[in-house]
């Protein structure tokens, strides 16, 4: 009768094999937690004969031999594998430790053997042990021979993932095609001088975009609102050119007229912003910047009211009050800007205005809230 060696920190260990990135799951179409020995020596077959020279397929059957070392020395045991996505980041995270709880729900282990193949499967040791004891850590390192043409295959695999693993192909190939399009454009043009203030505004954006996860998300965004995430995108196409035409406006009409360059005309200069006038006497405009921002506006009040609308069936009569209130007040703020312009026009007009959109829209605001408290 064989006597069951108890380590200090508790009766029953697990050897997890922690794969960050999802590469198993990639490959095998294995859903993860994989629980046992056999189902992990399944897993780590399929896996090593259809990318023989991956890393993970070794440190998993290096977490099966320390699994059968350890039950031959007379511990009990159990073997689970566990895996992020591809992205990394606090998904991966999420995804792993969803998984270990799942396996502690089914083995209770007093203390985890942690098993991986690089540095960045250990970010997620402090996620462990926030559920039990790591015990160790037993990073699997694969050797290589270090002849010409093992040199060589081994930097062709590393190319072939540069190209084709989405994180990195963004900043390898991504980021220097955009750059080489931009440079080319630019020579035709004549304008090759300034290719490096357009390097500099790429790795600008670059760093902007990472440093605040913005892709992750423009990303979350479009996958749990694509609605309001288009609206979104075509609102600030349409003020990003508000503004240009504005700045444009302001910036002719001082060329024209350079004692506008000062403090004093501050008022007239947004005014001028604002209308975008074609001529001052009498002040003649068509498309103003003002009706450009409303329009935008409005596109992301009417998305935003369609997204609550489809995604949970709220009502949206806040939506339609906000785009009634922004469509009005484009009446007022013309009547502003023409105050700025010509501070002799009488302001009887914007003030009518001014009343009329505050009016109608509290009157609309209070019929909703009225028909609301009807309902219930």
């Amino acid at each position: 009768m064989s006597i069951m060696r108890v380590p200090p920190f508790g009766k029953k260990l697990l050897v997890l094999y922690v794969d960050r990135d999802g590469d198993i799951s990639n490959v095998t179409g294995i859903e993860t937690p994989i629980i046992g020995r056999e189902a992990n020596l399944k897993a780590a077959m399929d896996f090593i004969l259809k990318v023989p020279d991956e890393a993970d397929a070794n440190a998993l059957f290096a977490a099966i031999k320390l699994h059968d070392e350890l039950l031959k020395e007379g511990f009990e045991c159990e073997l689970a594998t566990v895996a992020g996505v591809r992205e990394g980041g606090v998904k991966a995270d999420m995804k792993i430790a969803g998984e270990v709880d799942k396996i502690l729900e089914k083995y209770n282990a007093d203390g985890i053997i942690f098993v991986s193949d690089g540095a960045s499967d250990e970010r997620v040791i402090p996620i462990l042990q926030a559920r039990a004891p790591i015990v160790s850590v037993n990073r699997v390192l694969v050797k290589q021979v270090r002849g010409l043409e093992d040199t060589y295959s081994l930097f062709v695999k590393y190319w072939k993932d540069l190209i084709e693993n989405p994180r990195y192909s963004l900043y390898f190939l991504g980021l220097p095609g955009i750059f080489l399009t931009i440079l080319a454009i630019l020579t035709t043009m004549g304008y090759a001088q300034y290719a490096g203030v357009a390097l500099l505004l790429i790795i600008g954006f670059t760093m902007i975009a990472k440093g605040f996860n913005l892709d992750k998300r423009l990303s979350h965004s479009w996958s749990t609102a694509p609605v309001l995430f288009f609206g979104s995108f075509i609102a600030t196409i349409i003020l990003v050119v508000a503004l240009y035409l504005g700045t444009a406006a302001v910036i002719s009409t001082i060329d024209k007229e350079p004692s506008l360059a000062n403090a004093f005309n501050v008022g007239v200069l947004a005014g001028i912003f604002l209308i975008n006038p074609k001529g001052y006497d009498p002040v003649t405009f068509d498309v103003t910047t003002i009706d450009l921002m409303v329009i935008a506006l409005m596109i992301l009040l009417i998305a935003r009211g369609l997204h609550k609308r489809l995604s949970n069936g709220q009502n949206v009569w806040h939506e339609a009050v906000s785009v009634t209130f922004c469509f009005l007040l484009r009446w007022p703020l013309i009547e502003m800007s023409l105050l700025l312009l010509d501070p002799k026009r009488s302001p009887i007009v914007f003030a009518v205005w001014t009343a009329a959109t505050v009016a109608i829209t509290v009157t609309l605001a209070a019929f909703f809230v009225a028909y609301e408290r009807l309902k219930r």
